[in-house]
């Protein structure tokens, strides 16, 4: 089996989302985008990070004596992060889980492992391996090589991706992906980039030529107040979704509404929160977001 490594932040098990039946999520760490709502800050980095859950410290000093680079407070127990580096030593010593390790190094029979033991809630109900992040196409040939090895022991397959990145990394990831749910967030340019961190027109690209793959494709649309749950970006997103997908007849759009419940992992990360609560959409608006899709002869789901 291949020897390829990955840095996943998380395995979900026994979820019903993100695919049919129920499925296993795989969190890959690192994303190429800084999106305003990530509600997974853990997963913007690549590399393995320490969370700091103060609510949980007891006090012990385990953590500031253990620390080789002296990076804990040994009054406050605060992480010098620009002195940290990660090495989890901490998180080893901390019986409270305040302190813990966020990112763990898999092989793919490492992962395959863990995958297996689940095989025959997959069968019974049709479900599978969902891949995301993070965006996994940052960690391309690793997940390309992980659902191939799932793939070749029948279990469904899929990934979900903002679409960002080089088309043979995509195309690598994408050849063996029974389902892709695919992120839409803002169709302007320039609005994208100041909410997300880069241009979309990379992503628009490996979009069309998706939908030319024949796959099962979800657009997702995270609706984000004052953001992007304008009629202006609703209507680009539907002529796009119409126009590029007409040679695909397996394509559905997802609204989704923005919520807050990652805010606590920017404490943890010591991180600021840029949006609290009001990104929240309200009702009215998602119920004629939805109606103005359906309208527009979209499949909603």
């Amino acid at each position: 089996m291949s020897k390829l490594e990955g840095t996943i932040f998380n395995i979900q098990k026994f979820s019903i989302t993100d695919g049919v039946g129920i499925r296993t999520l795989v969190f890959m760490k690192g994303c190429p985008l800084h999106c305003l709502w990530c509600s997974n800050p853990e997963s913007q980095n690549g590399k393995p990070e320490i969370m700091d859950v103060r609510l949980n410290c007891v006090r012990c000093e385990n953590c500031a004596a253990a620390c080789p680079e002296k990076a804990i407070d040994p009054a406050s127990f605060r992480i010098d992060r620009t002195i940290c580096s990660a090495c989890g030593i901490c998180a080893e010593q901390c019986y409270t889980n305040a302190k813990k390790t966020v990112g763990q190094i898999y092989t793919i029979a490492d992962l395959m492992d863990v995958i297996i033991r689940d095989r025959v809630f997959y069968k019974n109900s049709g479900g599978g391996v969902t891949v995301g992040g993070g965006e996994p196409l940052m960690q391309a040939e690793f997940v390309a090589a992980f659902l191939e090895s799932c793939q070749a022991v029948h279990i469904n397959t899929a990934v979900e991706t903002c679409g960002y990145g080089p088309w043979e990394k995509v195309q690598l990831v994408f050849h063996h992906a029974d389902q892709i749910f695919f992120d839409l967030k803002l169709m302007d340019s320039e609005k994208h980039r100041k909410f997300t961190g880069a241009r979309n027109s990379l992503i628009l690209d490996n979009a069309v030529r998706m939908g030319r793959l024949g796959k099962q494709v979800v657009f997702r649309v995270p609706l984000i107040h004052g953001i992007n749950d304008d009629a202006e970006n609703l209507e680009q997103i539907a002529d796009f979704v119409r126009e590029q997908m007409k040679y695909n007849d397996n394509i559905s759009l997802e609204l989704l509404p923005y919520h807050s419940y990652g805010r606590d992992k920017y404490r943890w990360l010591d991180r600021h929160y840029p949006l609290n609560d009001e990104g929240t959409v309200p009702d009215e608006v998602m119920e004629a977001a939805k109606s103005f899709m359906k309208n527009k002869s979209l499949n909603l789901i």
